[in-house]
C-alpha cells in the first residue's frame, strides 16, 4: 500500500467514524434522557440497548462479510477462536457499564480526562502483557496525543460545575478497572488480526467484518444471559415502556443502525491500521468536533485549548513525516 493511498484510507476511516459517532449521539441524547410522555419515564437499559445495538451490528457484520467474499467462514472463525472471542466480547461488554457506575464517584471532568488517555492503556497492554514490539515514534505520539486531548477536555471544562459527586478510591478504582477493559480488547483485537496475518493460512484470515459479526454475536449472548440470569426486572421494565411508548423503538432501532454503521468503518480501521491508529482517531473526535465549530460557528476556543490542538496536531504531523520519510527510503531501496 502506498503513502498516499494509506493516508486517503485512513482519512476516509476517520471521516466516517466521526460522522457515525456525530449521527449516533444525536439519536442517543433523546434516548436515554428524554421523558417519555405516557410511561412518563426515561429508557435506562443499558443491557436491552446493547442487545439491540449488537443485534443489529451482527447482522451488518454478517453481510459485510458475505459481501468481502473471504474464504474463512463465520462459523468456522466461532470454532477456531472460542476462547478468544468470548474474552475480548467479555471485555467489551463490561468496559462501558464499569466507566457508567464510576461517575456516581468521580467527577464528570476525571471521567472525560480518563476516557482521553484511552491510548495508554492500550499501549501498556501491548507492552506489559502481550510484549508487542511498539516503535519508540508510536509511544511518542500516543503520549503527545493523549496529554493534548487531555489539555482540551481541561480547558473546556474551565468555569463549568464538577458536580456534587467527589471523586473516591472506589470511583478511580472503576476508571482504571474499565481503561483497563478497554485496553485488553483494543489490544487483544489487534493480536488476533495481526497473528493471521502472520501465520494462518490464507484460507483462514482473520478480517475486520469477521470480527464485527463473531464478538457482536458474543456481545449479545453475554447480555442476554445478564437479563434471564441476574436483571430480569430490567427486560421486563424495557419492554413494558416500549409497549406504551412505541415511538421509542424507531429511536432504539436508529441508534443501533447508527452504531452498526459506525462499526463498519471502525473494525476496517483496525484491520488496515491497527489499535493505537483507531483509539487515536475515536478520543480526538469531540476535538475535530470543536474545530467544525469553529470553522462553521465561530465557536470560541480558550489559550489552554489551543495548546492541546497544537500538541495533537503535532504528534500527528510527526508521524506521518515519519512514515512519509520510511516509505521514500524504501522506494528507493527497491529502486537500487
Amino acid at each position: 500500500m502506498s503513502t498516499t493511498s494509506s493516508t486517503y484510507k485512513l482519512l476516509v476511516c476517520a471521516a466516517g467514524i466521526y460522522a457515525s459517532f456525530l449521527t449516533w449521539a444525536l439519536v442517543q441524547e433523546p434516548l436515554n434522557t428524554r421523558v417519555w410522555p405516557v410511561s412518563d419515564a426515561k429508557f435506562q437499559f443499558p443491557n436491552v440497548v446493547a442487545v439491540a445495538q449488537a443485534s443489529i451490528a451482527m447482522v451488518v457484520g454478517y453481510v459485510y462479510l458475505r459481501a468481502s467474499r473471504v474464504p474463512y467462514s463465520a462459523s468456522g472463525l466461532v470454532r477456531d477462536h472460542f476462547k478468544e472471542l468470548c474474552l475480548i466480547s467479555f471485555t467489551m461488554s463490561t468496559a462501558t457499564p464499569l466507566a457508567t457506575y464510576s461517575l456516581a464517584q468521580v467527577d464528570y471532568l476525571t471521567y472525560m480526562l480518563a476516557k482521553s488517555c484511552k491510548m495508554i492503556p492500550v499501549l501498556l497492554v501491548h507492552l506489559l502483557l502481550y510484549r508487542t514490539p511498539i516503535a519508540t515514534q508510536k509511544k511518542v505520539v500516543a503520549v503527545l496525543v493523549s496529554a493534548g486531548v487531555t489539555l482540551f477536555s481541561i480547558g473546556g471544562s474551565q468555569g463549568k460545575a464538577r458536580g456534587s459527586n467527589s471523586s473516591s478510591y472506589m470511583g478511580f478504582a472503576l476508571l482504571a478497572a474499565s481503561l483497563f477493559m478497554d485496553g485488553l480488547t483494543n489490544a487483544s483485537q489487534d493480536r488476533m488480526l495481526k497473528a493471521a496475518r502472520d501465520t494462518a493460512p490464507k484460507d483462514k484470515q482473520i478480517t475486520g467484518p469477521h470480527l464485527m459479526f463473531a464478538l457482536n454475536l458474543f456481545i449479545v449472548l453475554w447480555n442476554v444471559l445478564y437479563l434471564g440470569l441476574v436483571d430480569r426486572a430490567q427486560l421486563r421494565d424495557a419492554l413494558a415502556l416500549l409497549a406504551l411508548d412505541q415511538e421509542v423503538w424507531g429511536y432504539l432501532g436508529a441508534y443501533a443502525m447508527c452504531g452498526a454503521v459506525g462499526q463498519c468503518f471502525i473494525f476496517y480501521t483496525l484491520e488496515q491500521f491497527g489499535s493505537l491508529q483507531l483509539i487515536m482517531i475515536t478520543v480526538t473526535r469531540k476535538m475535530m468536533s470543536m474545530l467544525l465549530s469553529i470553522a462553521i460557528f465561530g465557536k470560541a476556543v480558550n489559550a489552554i485549548q489551543w495548546t492541546g490542538i497544537l500538541i495533537v496536531f503535532s504528534g500527528i504531523t510527526w508521524e506521518a513525516t515519519n512514515k512519509r520519510k520510511g516509505a521514500v527510503a524504501s522506494q528507493e531501496k527497491k529502486k537500487q
